[in-house]
């Protein structure tokens, strides 16, 4: 072959190669190994205490896992978002908890150190959504007869995909999911994300005046990494490149957004509703809380300084079909939620300062 031939080919494969190379989506597993029985549910779960046990994580960076001492009817696993941690849904947790369902929240790879400035956090995968989810549903398998999955943000992308690729799931509830970036073409960002989950990482701030300082939980991280963005972004493609070859697996769907969502795509999310709904009748449902409310992407953490879980909190349970006891039900620092205004307006908030007892087991 001439030289001059050779160049050509060579100017002309070369491009196009590493363009197949960049869009491709890169291939997400996961094998399900649920736990039999309650018994190896615990002692799952405290695999999982051990290895974090080396960690240099925060206190409320920890898995964790409400059990009533035996095996229930339901059972929950509660998936925290990309830069919080496990206690971003304790307070919620508590309230299902309270219910009679035994729930279980893991954490995320890189999440809950207690150097927030870690990084690491940056690293974490779409894989490593996959894997936090794989090893809630493990372990709550032997936990409880009906699972309930519920994912917020990133995490909810992951429960989508687990909704897809899962049996054992009776009910996935996808909250602000991430499947894209505010007032963005799905396809700029699937463009741009390919190619920064293969570039070097780095940290953008939440919010750049604050940065560090940032008001709102002292366990969240103040910045989030391109590629950890970006991986979550690759995530929601395979979910999405899926939508005919993978009919849901889960016995329903539920979706919950906010029009004051100014993180993930709503206006995606809700095309992405009406095309499951159409493969998958009477299956899937989304409820977006209207813009008059103010409900931030982060409607979970009472601890964000915009929280607004005295609206979403009874909107979320509704949609667990979860019924909350007429007692004081959830416990947050020095604050609890009665269960008395959980249909009303607002929780009502008193001090407790003593432990929750009865029997429970709180790991």
């Amino acid at each position: 072959m001439k030289p001059r031939r050779l160049l050509f080919l060579v100017l002309i494969f070369t491009p196009i190669g590493f363009s197949i190379w960049l869009w491709r989506v890169p291939e997400f597993v996961s094998v399900p190994q649920p736990a039999k029985s309650y018994q190896e549910a615990i002692e799952k779960f405290a695999t999982v205490e051990k290895a974090e046990s080396a960690l240099p994580l925060c206190p409320e960076g920890r898995s964790r896992l409400l059990t009533h001492g035996h095996k229930t009817e339901r059972a929950f696993v509660l998936l925290h978002g990309l830069t919080n941690c496990p206690e971003q849904f304790m307070p919620l947790a508590r309230i299902v908890h309270a219910s009679g369902a035994n729930v279980v929240l893991p954490r995320a790879h890189y999440a809950g150190f207690v150097d927030r400035m870690n990084a690491v956090q940056g690293l974490q995968s779409g894989q490593d959504l996959l894997d936090q989810a794989a090893i809630g549903l493990d372990i709550a398998s032997g936990l409880g007869d009906r699972l309930s999955l519920v994912g917020l943000s990133g995490s909810g992308v992951a429960a989508a995909w687990m909704a897809q690729n899962r049996e054992d799931i009776e009910s996935v509830l996808l909250i602000s999911p991430f499947f894209g970036f505010h007032g963005q073409p799905a396809a700029l960002i699937d463009g741009i994300s390919a190619v920064l989950a293969r570039a070097p990482n780095f940290y953008l701030w939440w919010n750049d005046k604050e940065k560090e300082t940032i008001a709102g939980p002292s366990y969240a991280y103040p910045r989030f990494g391109t590629r950890c963005m970006a991986d979550t972004i690759e995530l929601s493609r395979d979910v999405r490149d899926h939508l005919d070859s993978h009919p849901l697996r889960a016995g329903r769907m539920e979706i919950l957004t906010s029009a004051c969502d100014k993180g993930a795509n709503s206006e995606q999310t809700s095309h992405l509703a009406s095309q499951w709904e159409q493969k998958n009748p009477m299956r899937v449902s989304i409820y977006e809380f209207p813009e008059a409310l103010g409900v931030p992407h982060d409607m979970i953490d009472p601890n964000q300084p915009d929280a607004k879980t005295q609206i979403t909190y009874p909107k979320v349970l509704e949609l667990l079909r979860v019924n909350p006891p007429s007692n004081t039900v959830g416990w947050s620092g020095t604050r609890t939620y009665s269960a008395r205004t959980l249909k009303g307006e607002a929780f009502k908030r008193t001090e407790q300062r003593q432990a929750p007892s009865g029997g429970l087991a709180w790991h």
